[in-house]
């Protein structure tokens, strides 16, 4: 599991902004009321005084999480598993014991605050403005290796997304979020408006094609930002350091502000050619070692499916022997991108009967695979955390976060064959002996790991 994982953002929440463009915040509470198309929306968040109300790095997390949803195949009741490890290398940050600390603040943070939306939910499939009250994680469990719940490197967190989160996911209401070039802006300030901005330009009615240049009123956008200022001043301040950087990374074409007082207006025109990356795709090339300007080139020249088809060519024959690898792997690849027709296509063998099934984003796969195929060529990390997901999803309450934990660590240690362990877990699933799994795993692990 990578960074690249992350690749969409819920329009409701990247619209709203739940979360403050503010590196650090210290308030409890903040109302927004705007107009929009005739109605009068209000936006209410309010934090418990310890945490203060979401704002910086949450923005991080938050992305982070609703991709690792999507990704683990949008389960109906939103739950979600995953290690500290992991979460962390989503959000982008370092794996230490300082951004541990920083991680459960802003998971605690993200559960703690409550949210009501009034008039302002967009019920997509339904095409209704409606309202919501929620928390973003409404239960929040995790492992830890003190009474103080510390993070550390086996810690494995599970929780549920708000219900409200979930419909408008599985209802299609999302829209791509190039999270690549999102996590390597330099600040959770600049992180954070880059995310608004992005939400802002679609239209909520019709979120097909994106706008290249948006008018907003100051004080209006101050509200959107969660920016606590009403000084205009003071607003242009807070915000100049993310324009700059963001028209110096090509995102931002241009911000013009205009007016006096309380009437100015920031006009945004936003880079047509600037390409969204497929962070899938982009993760693939950065693997070959491909810089990120290069990729971003390749991606604006070429379609998705040439990329792809390309770099398993390229896989095959190496493979195979009939590519060797002189210089780099970088290098090896461009050539083929640049000289397809220079190289073979090699056959790809079907058996008979066998029947090719492309998985639909929007649904689990609940008839499981191969349980081979779906962990060859994952290292252990890889396939612990894969594991650790799927028995979530099929062991909600019978499995506890102490013995996901668990579980975890005997797969790093190869105490665990993870092929094994998946297909008696899926066998039991089919059988409805999930229980009694359960029971002998619980007894194993234990067993394994006192050993």
């Amino acid at each position: 599991m990578t960074n690249a994982l992350s690749r969409f953002d819920e329009l409701n929440l990247s619209r709203l902004n739940l979360i403050s463009a503010l590196d650090q915040a210290e308030e409890t509470e903040w109302d927004v009321n705007f107009e929009a198309d005739g109605r009068i929306v209000r936006v209410r968040c309010e934090a418990l005084p310890k945490y203060a109300v979401p704002h910086g790095l949450d923005s991080d997390v938050s992305s982070a999480l609703l991709n690792l949803y999507i990704e683990s195949g949008e389960p109906e009741d939103g739950r979600f598993a995953v290690s500290a490890t992991t979460l962390l290398k989503l959000c982008g940050w370092h794996n230490t014991g300082k951004y541990h600390g920083l991680l459960r603040t802003s998971l605690e943070r993200l559960h703690t605050s409550s949210f009501s939306v009034s008039g302002g939910w967009r019920d997509h499939p339904k095409g209704r403005w409606t309202h919501a009250k929620f928390h973003f994680i409404e239960s929040l469990d995790f492992s830890s290796a003190d009474g103080a719940g510390a993070f550390d490197e086996r810690t494995i967190i599970a929780g549920r997304l708000a219900d409200a989160i979930v419909a408008s996911i599985r209802g299609g209401y999302i829209k791509p979020l190039d999270t690549v070039f999102m996590l390597s802006l330099s600040r959770p300030r600049t992180r954070a408006l880059y995310r608004i901005l992005d939400g802002a330009r679609y239209n909520p009615a019709n979120p097909d094609k994106p706008l290249n240049v948006l008018d907003v009123n100051l004080i209006a956008w101050a509200d959107q930002c969660k920016i606590p200022s009403s000084v205009p001043g003071n607003i242009r301040r807070s915000l100049q350091a993310p324009h700059t950087e963001l028209i110096e990374r090509g995102y931002l074409k241009s911000v013009d502000v205009t007016g006096r007082g309380r009437q100015q207006m920031i006009r945004y025109e936003f880079v047509p050619e600037f390409t969204p990356l497929d962070p899938q795709v982009a993760a693939r090339l950065a693997s070959y070692g491909v810089a990120d300007g290069t990729v971003r080139k390749l991606m604006k020249q070429h379609a998705r499916a040439f990329l792809t088809d390309s770099m398993n060519r390229f896989d095959t024959l190496v493979k195979s022997g009939v590519i060797v690898i002189k210089k780099t792997k970088a290098a090896a690849l461009m050539h083929l991108l640049t000289h397809p027709d220079d190289y073979p296509y090699p056959a790809i063998p079907v058996k008979p009967g066998e029947v090719v099934v492309k998985a639909s984003r929007m649904e689990a796969m609940l008839e499981a695979p191969s349980v081979t195929s779906e962990f060859t060529g994952l290292n252990p990390e890889q396939a612990a955390e894969k594991a650790v997901r799927r028995l979530n999803l099929f062991y909600r309450n019978r499995i506890p976060i102490t013995l996901l934990d668990g579980v975890r660590r005997a797969l790093l240690d190869e105490q665990l064959d993870v092929v094994a362990l998946m297909e008696d877990a899926m066998r039991a699933v089919t059988q409805d002996q999930r229980d009694e799994f359960a029971r002998e795993l619980k007894e194993r692990v234990e067993g394994e790991l006192a050993d």
